[in-house]
C-alpha cells in the first residue's frame, strides 16, 4: 500500500526515483541485481542531525517495515546517529512496487532495443553483425526494428552501386543516410562493390586561353563565364565547388565527369583533357579564387595537393583585401566551426604572406561581395 505521506516528502520521493534510475540502467540480462545506495548521500536532511533528520530516518524505517528496502548500518561510535555510514538496499522485487507508487513505467533502454533488433536480423549480414550491435543508427519516425530491417535489405543488392543509390533503395528513398557510413557498409557487406560517385566538374573554355582559374562559388563562376570580371575573359574557368575538386579521383577519367561550356568547348576540349587527365603540358598558370576566409584557404591548400602549380588569383583577391581592410569582415556564426579552421599555411606565398594574416586580423568576406560589380 502506498504510504499516505509520500507526496509530502520530496526527499524520500527523490530517493525512490534514484533507485528506479539505477534499475533502468541495468541491462536486460542483469535486471536481478540489488541496488544499494548510501543513505546520507541521497537524504541530505540527515546531515543536519536534528529533529528533521530524525523524522526522515523514521520514514526510512517505515519503508523498511513496508518491505521496499533494507537498512545495513555501519560501525560507529555510540554517540553517532544510526544512519551514519548506513546503506539502503533495494531488492529487485521492490521495483514494481516503487513504479506503482511513483507512477513510472519501465522504458527499455534504446541501445538494448537496438541490439535485440540487430540480433533478430543477424542472418542477413554475411560478415556478422558485431559492428551494427555497437553502432545504433537513429532515424526520426522509424523504429529500431525498421532501421535494422532496412540495413538487412542491403543483402539482396548486387553491385556495382554508389552509397547514394544504396541508401535510396534501403532507406525509404532517402539517399543521404549512408553518406558518412561507408565504413559500416564495407564491414557488414564486404562482398558488395561500392562505387565512388563521379565528380561532376563544370569547365568554361573561351576561344583561346592562357591559364586556368578555379572558382569556388557558383554565382561567381556564372558571372565569370559572362566576362565579369574582365581579367578572367581569356582564362579557362573551372567550377570547383567546395572541397570536391581536391578529391583523389578528380584527375581520373573514371572518377570525374566534365561538363563543358563556352566557344572553345569543342575545339579545345582534347587539349584541356590532355593536361587534366594525362599529365600533359599545363595550359598556362593555374589560379584559385574563392571566399576570403579560412575555409577558402583550406580549399586552396587541398587543391594544391592535386594541382601543385595552383596559387591564389591576385586580380580576384586584391579588391576583397581592400574591402576587408576598409570595412572589416564578419565572423563565423559559431565558434569552433570545423569548416573555418585556420589551415596555418597553404603553400601559396601570396596566401600565406597576405591573405591569411588579413583574415586573422580583420575577419572574413565572401567572394560574391566584389565579384558581382563590373570592373
Amino acid at each position: 500500500m502506498r504510504p499516505p505521506w509520500l507526496n509530502d516528502e520530496p526527499e524520500i520521493t527523490a530517493l525512490l526515483h534514484a533507485v528506479l534510475n539505477r534499475f533502468d540502467r541495468q541491462p536486460g540480462d542483469a535486471r536481478q541485481r540489488r541496488v544499494s545506495l548510501p543513505a546520507e548521500k541521497l537524504l541530505p536532511t540527515l546531515a543536519r542531525t536534528d529533529t528533521q533528520a530524525d523524522q526522515s530516518w523514521a520514514l526510512v524505517h517505515e519503508l523498511e517495515r513496508l518491505g521496499v528496502l533494507s537498512i545495513r548500518t555501519a560501525r560507529r561510535n555510540p554517540l553517532d546517529p544510526e544512519w551514519q555510514g548506513a546503506k539502503l538496499g533495494f531488492a529487485p522485487e521492490c521495483e514494481s512496487v516503487l513504479r506503482a507508487w511513483l507512477g513510472r513505467d519501465w522504458l527499455e533502454p534504446a541501445m538494448q532495443i537496438w541490439r535485440r533488433a540487430v540480433q533478430s536480423h543477424s542472418a542477413a549480414f554475411p560478415a556478422g553483425c558485431e559492428a551494427l550491435l555497437k553502432r545504433r543508427i537513429a532515424i526520426p519516425g522509424r523504429s529500431s526494428d525498421q532501421v535494422v530491417a532496412a540495413f538487412a535489405s542491403i543483402a539482396s543488392m548486387n553491385g556495382p552501386i554508389t552509397l547514394r543509390q544504396l541508401s535510396a533503395f534501403a532507406f525509404w528513398g532517402d539517399s543521404k543516410v549512408l553518406d558518412d557510413r561507408g565504413d559500416l557498409i564495407a564491414v557488414l557487406f564486404p562482398q558488395l562493390d561500392i562505387q565512388d560517385r563521379a565528380l561532376v566538374v563544370s569547365v568554361f573554355l573561351p576561344e583561346a586561353y592562357g591559364g586556368v582559374l578555379f572558382i569556388e562559388n557558383q554565382d561567381t563562376y556564372t558571372a565569370a563565364s559572362a566576362g565579369n570580371p574582365a581579367d578572367c575573359r581569356h582564362l579557362a574557368l573551372v567550377y570547383a565547388a567546395g572541397f570536391r575538386g581536391a578529391a583523389v579521383r578528380v584527375r581520373s577519367r573514371s572518377g570525374t565527369l566534365i561538363h563543358y561550356a563556352g566557344p572553345g568547348a569543342v575545339t579545345l576540349q582534347k587539349q584541356f583533357e590532355r593536361w587534366w587527365y594525362d599529365s600533359g603540358p599545363a595550359p598556362g598558370p593555374c589560379w584559385f579564387w574563392g571566399d576570403l576566409d579560412f575555409a577558402g584557404m583550406q580549399i586552396l591548400k587541398s587543391l594544391r595537393s592535386r594541382f601543385e602549380e595552383l596559387t591564389a588569383w591576385r586580380p580576384g583577391y586584391e579588391p576583397m583585401l581592400d574591402a576587408l581592410r576598409t570595412r572589416g569582415g564578419y565572423k563565423p556564426l559559431t565558434t569552433g566551426d570545423p569548416g573555418q579552421t585556420d589551415p596555418g599555411v597553404t603553400g601559396c606565398p601570396f596566401a600565406d604572406a597576405t591573405l591569411l594574416p588579413t583574415i586573422r586580423e580583420h575577419g572574413q568576406t565572401d567572394q560574391e561581395s566584389v565579384a558581382s560589380a563590373p570592373r
